[in-house]
């Protein structure tokens, strides 16, 4: 069945992530030339508390791990048994993860070639639509005294493959042994013709969960080589690792240059709203720092709530995605540059301020600070905050050199427009100011500039 040994594996654990979370359950089983040569299994003790859901799946409880041995007591054990072996585990590259990290806190190396028993199923079986261990188990007859349970899975896993080898003959099965060996760094339930299909242009990328919902919105300038990299990483980030268990499908959008696909991703991000993404959410309503003059020329800052769409943004010293965040700011500038936490709206009432009175003030409350003195440190500190006012006088369009004839049409920092073969089509997608779109622009505009023709609007017609 298989031309060298194999050890057949899995885990149960306290939870989903690799990095934090702790084997408390293992079970290998070694087979060389079609014969169990060797079987460990053992229950581990997490040294924590295990959740109570992760009882409830496996019936396993805390009292169960008392006096058993750590993961590092048994570690040589489960180096020795996967010697030389193709590691192979139903989602397999959940269970390597775990085991990598902890045979590396031991001091161990631990590079098998893998092969998922996932992928395997839709290989032998591409008719099916379910390729979960359940589902095997039920498909194929295949007698399991105790689901949820590392001995009794892994052993599933071995008559799965003596039932499929059965079914399919030796060519069969060992071809798609060896293709699957191969892909070691692919997702179990993606075709790999997905990603055959996707090319190293600029552009986004979407990946969908089995019922077509958005996981995750990404962007780049090599979409293949990004998309891979995703799934080559899976094994050291929880989230990577809960992205590629559960992706069945990716969609691409390329784009004309990187500007294209970086708004894009912001605009799907909003849109779609995927699991995994947390930046680049659509945030209406902002915490905004406004400029004030007094009657004796002081400048002093005020926060609010406002809704984008209503924004000049020409006169914001700041603008935060929540009220804490916008007070960490002004704090931060308050103590480095000793400005009146009275003239950021940090303190009220009248009087001299706290920090007056422990000498981190330079007086402005009490009049000891001329206005232009004051004023000059405050809008040293909030430079780097304040919305840059708009570069030009009239809307203009964005081209790249090589590229003339397409591009996108700014102005205030938002897109409301796109030239395609020189004629400029309206687009209200952009029409707010949005803050991920104006930092993605003032940071490609400038940093790209050598790249980049501007032209006015003078020569198109709307």
């Amino acid at each position: 069945m298989f031309d060298r040994p194999v050890v057949f594996a899995d885990i149960e654990t306290t939870g989903l992530g690799a990095r934090s979370g702790k084997i408390i359950e293992i079970a290998l089983i070694r087979v060389e030339e079609g014969q169990i040569v060797d079987e460990f299994h053992s229950l581990i003790n997490p040294g924590q508390h295990l959740p109570e859901w992760i009882s409830d799946l496996t019936g396993i409880l805390d009292t169960d791990l008392i006096g058993q041995p750590y993961f590092n007591e048994i570690a040589d054990k489960v180096a020795k048994m996967c010697e030389g072996a193709i590691f192979i585990a139903h989602n397999v590259r959940f269970d390597y993860s775990f085991i990598k990290n902890h045979l590396h806190e031991s001091g161990l190396v631990f590079r098998p070639e893998l092969l998922c028993t996932v992928r395997l199923s839709r290989a032998l079986y591409p008719a099916e639509r379910s390729h979960k261990l359940e589902s095997l188990i039920k498909r194929h007859n295949i007698k399991v005294p105790a689901r949820h349970r590392a001995y009794e899975d892994a052993k599933a896993l071995w008559e799965f493959c003596n039932v499929a080898y059965g079914e399919h003959g030796h060519e069969i099965f060992t071809a798609a042994v060896a293709k699957q060996v191969k892909q070691r760094s692919m997702p179990p339930n993606l075709n790999p013709n997905i990603i055959s299909q996707i090319s190293n242009n600029p552009g986004v990328y979407i990946f969908e969960d089995e019922q077509g919902k958005p996981l995750y919105v990404g962007k780049s300038i090599h979409l293949r080589q990004r998309v891979m990299s995703h799934f080559s990483s899976d094994t050291e980030s929880n989230k990577e690792m809960r992205m590629s268990l559960n992706v069945h499908n990716i969609k691409t959008v390329e784009t004309a240059n990187e500007l294209d696909a970086l708004l894009l991703e912001s605009k799907l991000v909003k849109e779609l709203l995927p699991l995994y993404n947390r930046k680049l959410r659509r945030i209406r309503k902002y915490t905004v720092l406004l400029r004030q003059e007094n009657a004796d020329g002081y400048i002093s800052i005020s926060t609010n709530d406002i809704d984008l769409a209503d924004c000049d943004v020409e006169n914001l010293y700041g603008l935060y995605e929540t009220r804490g965040k916008a007070k960490a700011a002004l704090l931060s500038h308050q103590q480095t540059f000793s400005i009146c936490p009275k003239f950021l709206g940090l303190e009220k009432g009248k009087g001299p301020c706290f920090q007056y009175h422990l000498g981190k003030c330079s007086g402005t409350c009490v009049g000891k600070e001329a206005p232009e003195k004051h004023n000059l440190r405050l809008e040293l500190a909030l430079k780097r905050s304040k919305i840059e006012a708009w570069p030009f006088d009239e809307p203009i369009c964005v081209e790249h050199k090589g590229q003339e004839g397409s591009g996108i049409i700014v102005d205030q920092w938002k897109v409301i427009g796109q030239l395609e073969n020189n004629q400029v089509i309206k687009d209200s997608a952009f029409a707010i100011f949005d803050l991920d779109n104006y930092r993605i622009l003032r940071s490609y505009l400038l940093s790209k500039k050598d790249q980049l023709i501007f032209t006015t609007l003078s020569q198109y017609q709307f």
